[in-house]
């Protein structure tokens, strides 16, 4: 694949984990039991680090240029 498309790819990514980590922040807000205790706090962590990863992904594409393999 072209880097282009690699770097739509990686943008798709990082969009999804970004939704990923409101929805968990949400269910820390309002949880529908109490037993979930921290892990939605960590999921979010690890979805907003996902996202800044994909989204440093896609700009590193991008960068290497429009016709590299």
């Amino acid at each position: 694949m072209k880097s282009d498309a690699w770097s739509v790819v990686f943008t798709g990514l990082s969009l999804t984990c970004v939704t990923s980590t409101v929805l968990f922040l949400l269910v820390v807000i309002n949880p529908k039991d109490a037993s979930y205790g921290s892990a939605p706090l960590v999921y979010a962590g690890i979805s907003a680090g996902l996202a800044v990863a994909f989204n440093r992904a896609a700009a590193w594409m991008l960068r290497r240029g429009p016709s590299s393999a």
